[in-house]
């Protein structure tokens, strides 16, 4: 596999240094002629699978000039910089070459043994590799992504769920454990407002009950600083032994790339079992739509830390979008542009309503409510919705083992807001 995974990169690099040469010379590059060339330099060793490579340098280019098209119109946020051609596949510090392969969605078959394991089997290359993982979809492959990450391999299958290949590829369908995406049907016609954060990851209320949710998101931020630290320890010990002609630099390399992956991983397990728990409660609720603030430009206007790198509002969103739809919920995005500070007992904004420990005070009344649970009220009010002052607070914590409560098991029996 590192073969072919090593002439798929050599494809890549040579073809897209071939064009990038070609671009700096002339401002153009001949799409034909090098894909012509290169196809047939390499596919003696990767047979029709050279055209997956060659076809997604082709669209990597083809985006950048869109964008720079754009760009030169000035049509492009202001945020964006100038756009830069595709890169090469290649681990800029140790200068080798990034494993991964590329497969046609007729060239690869799956032979599952059970829920759990089964055999990918390669047919240009008479391979059958073994793997771990369960298959949760069922529908036709499209083309197989290997990658060779934190030191071992990933296989990447996307599937169009519920939909059969072509005749003349029988066996490019995945049978996976949901032939569909939808799998349940809305309860009732509850209507749910999120306010998404970072100490509170979630804030939810409902117009119909008088409960609201909050699960809070500490966990994530000691998980990113964490690794956080991890990254920088061996990011130093490599640097100062690389700069002292030590050669085991390479193997703190190695150390500080896991540490990179091991973060990026873990962040995105809290944030899809969090998701996942709130998808399901919800629906336990009987939402059948929800409205969530989406914080537009926050990065870009206000960036730092942790809006930047620990907090994925971009993807959070879209995560929740395609698990509620598993649960027939409707996802509504909404600017929450003002829902911070304006006040939702009596409608007004207050500078200084926000105090410390989430805290909103109302100035005019002296009614204090959760910050968080007050920006989702006025999401709310933004659609035409009135919700009701939650009475009950169920507070929840995401773990590595799932979504924990911090409340009592009836949830906490907070008062009305008062002073």
């Amino acid at each position: 596999m590192r073969k072919i995974a090593d002439a798929a990169a050599k494809l890549w690099n040579e073809l897209n240094y071939a064009r990038l040469v070609q671009y700096r010379e002339g401002g153009r590059v001949d799409f034909k002629g090098t894909e012509h060339e290169f196809y047939y330099k390499y596919n003696s060793v990767l047979g029709v699978n050279a055209g997956q490579v060659v076809n997604l340098n082709n669209n990597a280019w083809k985006s950048y000039f869109e964008l720079l098209g754009l760009y030169k119109q000035g049509k492009l946020p202001r945020f964006m910089n100038k756009p830069s051609p595709p890169g090469f596949w290649k681990d800029k510090v140790l200068g080798k070459r990034e494993l991964r392969i590329l497969v046609r969605n007729d060239r690869y078959y799956i032979e599952p043994i059970n829920n759990g394991e089964g055999y990918l089997v390669l047919k240009d290359w008479g391979l059958r590799i073994k793997y771990a993982g369960r298959i949760k979809w069922s529908g036709k492959q499209g083309t197989l992504v290997i990658k060779y990450e934190g030191g071992r391999w990933f296989a990447y299958v996307p599937i169009t769920v519920g939909e059969k290949p072509v005749r003349s590829n029988p066996k490019g369908y995945v049978k996976g454990i949901r032939e569909k995406i939808q799998i349940e049907k809305p309860r009732g016609d509850n209507k749910a407002f999120i306010d998404v954060g970072l100490n509170n990851l979630f804030a939810v209320v409902f117009n119909h009950s008088d409960t609201a949710i909050l699960i809070k998101g500490s966990t994530i931020k000691a998980e990113y600083y964490w690794w956080k630290r991890e990254i920088k320890t061996y990011q130093s010990i490599r640097d100062w032994l690389r700069n002292h002609g030590f050669e085991s630099w390479r193997k703190y390399h190695t150390y500080y790339l896991h540490a990179v992956y091991k973060q990026r991983e873990r962040l995105r397990h809290y944030y899809r079992t969090a998701i996942r728990f709130l998808a399901r409660t919800m629906h336990g609720m009987g939402v059948d739509e929800v409205f969530i603030g989406y914080p537009y430009m926050v990065s870009q206007n206000n960036g730092n830390e942790y809006n930047t790198n620990i907090w994925w509002y971009a993807k959070i969103i879209n995560w929740l979008g395609e698990v509620l739809e598993e649960y027939g919920i409707k996802l509504n995005v909404v600017n929450e542009y003002g829902t911070s500070k304006q006040c939702s007992i009596c409608n007004m904004e207050h500078e200084n309503g926000r105090v410390k420990r989430g805290l909103y005070v109302c100035e005019l009344t002296g009614i204090k409510i959760n910050a968080d649970l007050n920006a989702a009220r006025n999401i709310a009010k933004k659609v035409g919705y009135e919700v009701p002052t939650p009475k009950k607070i169920l507070s929840f914590i995401v773990t590595t083992n799932g979504v924990k409560p911090i409340t009592p098991q009836g949830g906490s029996n907070t008062r009305d807001p008062q002073d």
